[in-house]
Order: C-alpha cells, then sequence, then structure tokens
C-alpha cells in the first residue's frame, strides 16, 4: 500500500506565532513578547522542545521555556489550519527539529 510523507518546516516567527495561539485558545501562560533566537530538543524521542526567546527592548537577556512535543505540534497543526493547510486527521504527526529548523512530519 503506498504512503505519504509530507514534511512542513516553520520559520521561527511561525513557531512563536503557533505557540502564543495556542496558549491564548487554552488561557495558558503566553510566551514574553519577542522573538525565538534559538530552539533545541533534549536526548531522546519523548524529550521536551527548549525555546529561548528574547524581546529585543529589554536587551540581550534570553527566557528559556519548555515545550511537550504534543503541545508544539497542537500548536503548529492549529497554525496550520488558519493559514489553509489540509492536515488529514487519521495522519500520524510529530515534531521534529533539523538544524534549529521546526518540522510537522505528517504520515499516512
Amino acid at each position: 500500500m503506498p504512503r505519504e510523507d509530507r514534511r512542513i518546516s516553520f520559520d521561527n516567527e511561525e513557531v512563536y506565532k503557533a505557540i502564543f495561539a495556542l496558549c491564548t485558545q487554552k488561557q495558558m501562560k503566553k510566551p514574553i513578547p519577542g522573538v525565538i533566537v534559538k530552539i533545541s530538543e533534549g536526548a531522546g524521542d519523548a524529550s521536551p522542545i527548549l525555546i529561548d526567546f528574547q524581546n529585543p527592548l529589554d536587551g540581550k537577556q534570553v527566557t528559556r521555556e519548555e515545550y511537550a512535543r504534543d503541545f508544539l505540534a497542537a500548536a503548529l497543526m492549529l497554525f496550520c489550519r488558519g493559514c489553509g493547510i489540509p492536515l488529514p486527521k487519521s495522519a500520524r504527526k510529530s515534531v521534529l527539529i533539523v538544524e534549529g529548523v521546526v518540522i510537522l512530519r505528517v504520515q499516512i
């Protein structure tokens, strides 16, 4: 049976918007106003995603936040829905970090 493996990459600004939108929707603590300066991951597949935020008006201080992969995947799916990018409901979705770029992997 044929399979489809799609990868949708996001720049840091899009990732920030996705996280902010989901935090707003779920009434959670929002990230600091500013930009994402670095995205990394811990060791292992189930490790959290580490995102460093910086407010350019606040100097060089960097704030690091930890997000679960499921949370980030949900945020990216919400972002895709808002942009009109179709995502099959039955597809398996996961988040990858490749050279600092966030990728939503969709496997059917």
